[in-house]
């Protein structure tokens, strides 16, 4: 019996790791920046240690000068810079908004912000039946709209679509309750960050694929060729 779980649970572990791979892929191929994310991770660290051991302006001073050497290191090595700039550019005005607040809390407010009103985004479009995962997947895969609103199919993407628009209203609202203190803070951003994403992308990719496939609809293939039920419903992307 032993060796039976033993085995369901490898293939469960190798199953993950496939869509882990998968989704890594595809996140290559649009150009998902290491860099960029490596960079906005460092910069909150810094700045929340920094600020522990000099005044508020100081801790400015020194992540705008790490920020910019960082910029001045991938321009030397000609590594893509376009989301390193937006990444410099963000951090740059979440350091502005912590010097007209006055603590280093401020640093986080973007993040905060952005959370929060992707989440009221998401919860309204599942309301409206419109799920907001329907249009980040269809700007990925430019799949038809009407197959994504398929009764048979945008069920699946509801679901997905509840799971995060739940993880960024936690997310935003521990930042909210805990906005105090810096330390906590930051350790909610490490805890969230590009790995700990990524492993949501993969779970919830795999929770819509099931769905789809148990929900028996068209897949898109299917859909377009205008081919009757039984469907095999869509087996790979999401």
């Amino acid at each position: 019996m032993m060796k039976i779980l033993l085995i369901i649970s490898s293939n469960k572990l190798r199953n993950f790791y496939k869509k882990y791979l998968e989704i890594k892929e595809e996140l290559k191929e649009l150009n998902f920046n290491q860099e960029g994310v490596f960079d906005s991770v460092v910069a909150p660290i810094f700045f929340v240690v920094t600020n522990n051991f000099t005044t508020l302006n100081q801790a400015i001073l020194y992540t705008g000068i790490l920020l910019l050497l960082l910029f001045l290191y991938r321009l030397l090595r000609k590594q893509g810079l376009k989301f390193v700039f937006y990444g410099l550019l963000g951090t740059l005005v979440a350091l502005l908004l912590a010097r007209v607040q006055g603590s280093a809390s401020g640093f986080f407010i973007p993040g905060i912000v952005r959370d929060i009103s992707i989440a009221v985004i998401g919860f309204v479009s599942i309301i409206i039946k419109k799920p907001f995962t329907i249009y980040s997947s269809k700007a990925i895969r430019k799949w038809p709209q009407e197959w994504y609103l398929h009764e048979l199919v945008r069920p699946a993407y509801t679901r997905v679509a509840i799971i995060w628009t739940l993880y960024l209203f936690v997310k935003g609202g521990l930042q909210i309750i805990f906005f105090n203190s810096p330390e906590i803070l930051v350790t909610i951003k490490l805890l969230s960050s590009n790995q700990t994403t990524l492993i949501l992308l993969v779970i919830t990719y795999i929770i819509g694929q099931n769905k789809l496939q148990s929900l028996g609809g068209p897949s898109v293939d299917e859909f377009i060729n205008d081919i009757p039920a039984p469907w095999k419903s869509q087996q790979k992307g999401f």
